[in-house]
C-alpha cells in the first residue's frame, strides 16, 4: 500500500493540477520507501525532486488564480509559500546533516496535502472550470 493515495475524490477537474499532485503523491511515496530502508543519498535525491515538483505546481497554481483573477489568491499564495519554505529548510537541514526526515515529518506531509487539496484547491479548481480552464 501507498503512503498516499490518490483517488477520485482527490481530483480537482485540472488535468495539470491533477496530474502535478499526482506526481507529488508518487514522490512522497518513493520517499516513504527509502526512509524505511533508512538510504540517506536517495531519500536527499527524492526531497530535491519533490521541492522542484512543488515549486513548479505552486508556480502553475498561482498563475492560474492571477489570471482568472481568483479572489483566495493571496491566502492561497501565503499557504504555498509557508510549505515550500518548511519544505526547504528541512531539506536543506538534512542535506547538511543537522537532521533526520523520519515518517512523522511524512505524515504532516500527508496531512497538510490532504488538506490543502480539500480546502483550497478544491476551491480553485471549481473556479478554474467556470472559467473556462479545463
Amino acid at each position: 500500500m501507498n503512503f498516499i493515495e490518490i483517488t477520485r475524490n482527490e481530483l480537482i477537474g485540472i488535468n495539470s493540477i491533477d496530474e502535478q499532485h499526482q506526481s507529488m503523491a508518487l514522490l512522497v511515496n518513493k520517499l516513504y520507501d527509502k526512509i524505511l530502508s533508512a538510504d540517506r543519498k536517495m531519500i536527499k535525491n527524492y526531497l530535491y525532486k519533490l521541492l522542484e515538483i512543488v515549486e513548479v505546481h505552486f508556480e502553475n497554481e498561482e498563475n492560474l488564480m492571477r489570471s482568472t483573477k481568483f479572489s483566495g489568491y493571496i491566502s492561497h499564495k501565503l499557504e504555498h509559500d509557508r510549505f515550500y519554505k518548511q519544505m526547504l529548510t528541512s531539506t536543506d537541514r538534512f542535506s547538511k546533516g543537522l537532521e533526520t526526515i523520519e515518517i512523522e515529518q511524512l505524515k504532516g506531509i500527508r496531512q497538510w496535502f490532504f488538506n490543502h487539496l480539500e480546502m483550497s484547491d478544491k476551491k480553485c479548481g471549481k473556479y478554474f472550470i467556470e472559467n473556462g480552464i479545463s
